[in-house]
């Protein structure tokens, strides 16, 4: 009888023979390597905290959306609960995530290139979107109707809508999340994952066609530049722009400019 020439060794959760230079039993998936199973037991914690920080978006965010009558309380309270995690979060492993808080290599014309298509893609977006409320979906959506009766609801609305999910959104996604995703994953992953968590959490389908590349640019922007400020500037006058448009036709805006 032909001698065996490679000898094999017993996985230690299912007994099933692996040959040599094998890392992981192919019955149960168990790694085999020590390096391995030590490098998948740093990942999990990570894994987890995700998790956690995202279940804790989403309940706010489905919060929100299932209020029947919203209001400016209602609306203060759940970015406040938001804003608190993801400082925490973010905070919790404050050593590895501050350095994205800097701003390597600025550029002034490169920023303000940026918000100016910025603006223009923004205003493209907002005309799209009217339209296929108004058309496909027979409804008017807007932003200034929960505002309108407070005397100071277009700076409120300013505050909500633009500057606070500049500051705190892109702290949560292309910050904390992604800076504990490339843990776990490779870069390109972690874009993926983090604008499609992004997307999610503000609940509208119609949004697809804009939102999910409007993150993926983001993420892909924060992983380029190493900062996430390049981010910050871009979403403030994004949501800016659409507020300005919520309050007043473009053509408005234009005569009054010029």
């Amino acid at each position: 009888m032909e001698e065996q020439l490679t000898t094999g060794i017993s996985c230690k959760k299912c007994s099933n023979e692996i040959q040599e230079g094998y890392n992981f039993c192919n019955r149960c998936g168990q790694a085999i390597n020590h390096e391995e199973i030590a490098l998948y037991a740093k990942k999990w914690p990570n894994m987890l905290e995700v998790g956690l920080f995202f279940i804790i978006e989403i309940f706010c965010c489905a919060t929100a959306l299932i209020i029947d009558e919203p209001s400016l309380k209602n609306l203060f309270v759940i970015d406040v609960i938001m804003a608190i995690a993801t400082i925490l979060f973010f905070g919790y492993r404050w050593k590895e995530n501050k350095t994205i808080l800097k701003w390597p290599a600025f550029s002034l014309i490169k920023l303000l290139t940026f918000i100016g298509i910025t603006i223009i893609a923004s205003i493209g977006v907002s005309y799209s979107v009217d339209f296929l409320n108004r058309v496909v979906f027979e409804k008017q959506m807007g932003f200034y109707s929960i505002f309108a009766f407070h005397q100071y609801g277009t700076y409120l609305m300013f505050l909500s809508v633009a500057l606070y999910p500049a500051i705190f959104e892109e702290l949560a996604y292309r910050g904390y999340l992604m800076q504990t995703l490339l843990k776990v994953v490779d870069e390109k992953e972690a874009i993926y994952i983090s604008s499609i968590l992004f997307f999610i959490i503000h609940f509208s389908l119609v949004s697809v066609f804009w939102l999910l590349p409007f993150a993926l640019f983001l993420g892909w922007l924060r992983i380029k530049t190493k900062t996430i400020w390049y981010g910050v500037f871009i979403h403030f006058f994004f949501n800016l722009t659409a507020c300005v448009l919520d309050i007043a036709p473009l053509s408005d805006i234009i005569k009054l400019l010029f």
